[in-house]
């Protein structure tokens, strides 16, 4: 596909004089960051809370760039490259990104959930591609800014485009619906995830929702049976939703887990009149849901069981989701990238099942964008931590007090730590002389959680750390 400037300033509302582009109507790419800028791309002005994309224009420009879109006027580029105004650089680049997926053919698949659907999305766009090929999001760049950066990397004419789409506003679906408009949506779960913007888990159902008021015509959607408030809002909103359930509300589209070993997970998935026994190399009973969204999707989609499996079998998950890292004798669980109350509990009942009966050790940081139940939300994750039988906790962040009254209101009397330095991580760690085990490393993505997994783990291997 291509887009010319001069459609691309008719989708934006643009002004600006176009005659500098020297004959050159083809647009290359869409950039937002200068450094990335070559010949015939497009340079968009992202006004950011630390850098400006306006003081980077001008570099942009010696870089070959076709045109700037900007928000306010650049009098130094005045001879030298067309400047496009805009009243918002980041609406006008959604209107871009909106405009080229006017022009694909691809099949749009919108995924959206309030825990995994970074791995949904991995899982069937790798199915996918044993079909045809595929494009999806880069790792979770799923909000208005990534996901339309996204799309225009892609070159359109590709059978699918799976994309995952992340909110945390009650408008932002609304913006991100606009943009995609799929021609299938899948939503997966539902739980108590930014808060401080959905207010409530019926806010999360009803914002996650909004996405099937853009689902185009003759379009499906997808939608777990499993959370009653996103089932209920679901059916109200697009009746002829097909539903999965890994608790046995469908007698279509069912999941069960069946245990961990060497290989990975192991999966029993049933879709319609065939059944599946996968191994994939993930584990946990908690991604089930997963498996099963993709495996729906894809077989809805036109993938039989040999796509469906092979694609199962070979996906990868980005770095920091539920990675194993040997550590010595111990096991590292790092699934740093990012925390919710919903994928707390999971990981800590996952990360107990890898353990066993050996000692599992947590160490934990806070979890954002709660809104006013934060305090009462992170002391809920006391319970997970008793009933997984933590043998020591460790905590990142504001609300170590609140989770720490939240474990003696369960009994749990283990080692509590409140730490702040990753460097002082191993010797706190050594001094709890546990036999070898497993250790959890979970937090928001701000609190970086991956900065104490890396210092554990080269103390365990023996490396120097200074």
């Amino acid at each position: 596909m291509k887009l010319s400037l001069a459609d691309a300033a008719t989708a934006m509302n643009a002004l600006g004089d176009m005659s500098q582009a020297q004959g050159q109507s083809q647009i290359a790419g869409v950039k937002t960051d200068s450094r990335a800028v070559g010949h015939g791309d497009v340079f968009v002005c992202l006004a950011g809370e630390r850098v400006d994309g306006h003081n980077f224009a001008a570099q942009a420009a010696r870089q070959g760039a076709l045109a700037i879109v900007a928000e306010r006027p650049l009098p130094e580029l005045a001879e030298s490259c067309p400047v496009l105004m805009v009243r918002d650089s980041l609406a006008a680049l959604g209107q871009l990104g909106a405009c080229w997926r006017d022009r694909t053919t691809a099949t749009v698949i919108a995924v959206t959930g309030s825990a995994g659907k970074t791995s949904v999305k991995e899982l069937l766009a790798s199915i996918l591609a044993q079909m045809g090929e595929t494009a999806k999001n880069y790792k979770n760049y799923n909000n208005q800014l990534g996901v339309p950066r996204n799309i225009m990397e892609f070159h359109g004419e590709e059978r699918f485009w799976v994309l995952e789409l992340g909110i945390s506003e009650k408008h932002d679906m609304n913006e991100l619906g606009a943009l995609v408009r799929p021609d299938v949506a899948v939503i997966h779960n539902i739980g108590p995830v930014h808060l401080e913007g959905l207010g409530s888990i019926e806010g999360v159902a009803r914002c996650k929702t909004d996405l099937l008021e853009f689902v185009q015509p003759g379009g499906r959607a997808f939608v777990s049976m499993d959370y009653p408030e996103l089932w209920a809002e679901a059916t109200r909103r697009f009746p002829t939703v097909l539903g999965f359930s890994t608790q046995g509300h469908s007698d279509r589209f069912r999941a069960s887990y069946l245990g961990g070993g060497k290989g990975g997970g192991r999966y029993l998935v049933h879709l319609d009149s065939f059944e599946l026994d996968v191994t994939l190399p993930f584990f946990g009973d908690f991604f089930t849901e997963n498996v099963l969204a993709a495996a729906t999707v894809a077989m809805q989609l036109g993938a039989g069981p040999d796509e469906i499996q092979r694609g199962l079998e070979t996906a990868e998950l980005p770095e920091h989701r539920n990675v194993c890292i040997p550590a010595g004798e111990w096991t590292v669980l790092d699934d740093t990238y990012n925390a919710n109350p919903l994928s707390m509990e999971r990981a800590i009942a996952n990360a107990r099942e890898l353990a066993g009966e050996r000692p599992l050790v947590c160490v934990l940081g806070d979890m954002k964008e709660l809104g006013p139940d934060a305090a009462k939300l992170h002391a809920g994750m006391a319970q997970s931590l008793a009933e997984n039988r933590a043998a020591a906790v460790f905590f990142h962040g504001e609300h170590a007090d609140d989770l720490l009254d939240g474990l003696r209101g369960c009994d749990w009397n283990g080692p509590f730590f409140a730490i702040d330095n990753p460097a002082t991580l191993p010797e706190l760690f050594a001094g709890l002389n546990l036999a070898p085990g497993v250790a959890l490393f979970k937090g928001s993505r701000s609190m970086r959680m991956e900065r104490f997994a890396d210092v554990l783990t080269g103390s365990l291997n023996g490396e120097n750390q200074a």
